[in-house]
């Protein structure tokens, strides 16, 4: 176990270190330095100042620590780690939480193993490369798991607020986290705890009311709707039932790796049939309330999948599901009668993950080599302020420059949904005859359409 720590953790130095060469991450901390600048992360569709932030505040107000520094790489990389650390700490506490590790050690044991299956998986490695919504959706959203769970122990209603809290902040991070709430209740009156069900709502409604108001007071409400509601109500989707069961067919057969995992799970029920069983009642109730959790969410995370630009990430219901599995997994590891057995499933349980990473990271695409090129932009546009346009990478211009210009693919979002800003506005919002830089290969280069005296080369 202790090798299988010291190599999540080598491993994830190694991720967090290439994130800063991952096209995709500049965007997606570019709005927290938008608002450590006072700027506005939610234009209106006047605007050309488009980030394309069509989520709530919460990650941007998360990643804040990382615009401490004016150092590009450096700053990408501290929202690299504290984005890893967003993912496993909330998921090793879930584990200790349900009695199968102690302590200090023991947690740092269950975050490495965690991180460990997270790696082996072809789509769920994206958590250690990729600065993204999903990882404060879903701890906020195990965070409010955890406090339901104590507090359906008998630990206090204090763990209430922790619930209530942690599904707000789910919510307004990601809106498909909205789909927890429904879980939260629906586990409450299965397990006959119906006497938690109105407080819990009531202290639902007043954190989502204050931060409803708080958000609209400070972003203003006609631009949070016109980005996080108004835009994704009008988003087309990509193909109907059969697209979907062929997307959900790929997704499943990426987790293979999590074959042995499964069997565990299935070799502790049949040893715990007809016997009180290996959990305690906390790690038997905090099953069943991720399952149901999972349950719950998988529905919104398919109808995420159908949508243009929607992903295999916003399935959030296979982190509770895998979460689940390791609960009963790790149950039995101490019994003396089954040791030898279960040490032999484990151990095919993280080579197949080992295997399967080390395949990833030697594949095409894969990020291996420690990016500095971002600085050499910022060095550019400090040098010549007020000539470049980067499309793909807003977070130059606004560390160089502190302003912000419109994100290519945040344009072509909004051109889909009929949302198209003016044109004079998106080039009010870049230098006169700018030098437009793009970092190849770009995933697009959507933004040459608004500036047709240049000549794209073929």
């Amino acid at each position: 176990m202790a090798s299988i720590t010291w190599l999540t953790v080598m491993w994830s130095v190694l991720c967090t270190a290439t994130s800063p060469g991952v096209p995709w991450n500049a965007a997606r901390l570019a709005p927290s330095f938008a608002l450590a600048e006072g700027l506005s992360i939610y234009p209106l569709r006047s605007s050309g100042e488009q980030l394309g932030w069509f989520y709530g505040p919460g990650l941007p107000l998360w990643n804040l620590p990382a615009t401490l520094t004016d150092d590009i790489t450096v700053a990408l990389w501290i929202a690299a780690v504290w984005n890893v650390v967003t993912w496993l700490v909330p998921m090793a506490l879930v584990l200790r939480m349900a009695g199968v590790v102690r302590g200090a050690c023991g947690c740092a044991v269950a975050g490495a193993l965690v991180g460990f299956f997270l790696l082996g998986g072809s789509i769920t490695n994206y958590a250690f490369y990729f600065i993204h919504v999903d990882g404060l959706c879903v701890g906020a959203g195990l965070a409010s798991v955890m406090g339901l769970n104590r507090a359906m122990q008998g630990e206090g209603k204090g763990w209430l607020h922790v619930a209530a809290a942690g599904l707000v902040i789910a919510v307004w991070t990601k809106q498909i986290g909205v789909a927890l709430a429904p879980a939260l209740f629906w586990h409450l009156w299965r397990e006959r705890q119906v006497r938690l069900i109105w407080p819990l709502f009531f202290l639902c409604v007043v954190y989502a009311a204050a931060a409803t108001l708080a958000v609209f007071l400070w972003f203003g409400a006609p631009e949070v709707l016109h980005n996080i509601w108004l835009m994704h109500s009008r988003n087309p989707t990509r193909g109907g039932m059969a697209f979907l069961a062929g997307e959900l067919g790929n997704f499943a057969r990426t987790l293979w790796v999590w074959l042995p995992l499964t069997a565990l799970v299935g070799a502790t029920w049949w040893l715990a049939r007809g016997r009180t069983g290996p959990m305690t009642a906390a790690g038997a109730g905090l099953v069943r309330l991720l399952i149901r959790s999972a349950a719950w969410q998988l529905p919104v995370g398919m109808l995420a999948v159908l949508k243009v630009g929607g992903g295999f990430n916003s399935l959030h219901a296979i982190y509770y599901l895998l979460l689940a599995l390791l609960i009963v997994a790790l149950s039995p590891v101490e019994r003396p009668r089954s040791a030898a057995g279960f040490r032999v499933m484990w151990l095919l349980a993280w080579l197949l993950p080992l295997g399967n990473a080390a395949a990833i990271a030697a594949g095409p695409g894969s990020y291996w080599s420690v990016s500095r090129s971002r600085e050499q932009l910022v060095a550019m546009a400090r040098a010549e302020p007020g000539r470049y346009y980067f499309p793909w990478n807003p977070l130059v211009t606004l560390i160089a420059e502190k302003k912000i210009q419109p994100l290519d693919d945040a344009l072509y979002c909004l051109w889909l949904v009929k949302l198209e800003p003016p044109v004079e506005a998106i080039r009010t919002a870049v230098p006169a005859r700018p030098v437009i830089v793009y970092e190849e290969p770009a995933q697009s280069h959507f933004a040459l359409r608004y500036f047709p005296e240049i000549q794209q080369k073929p």
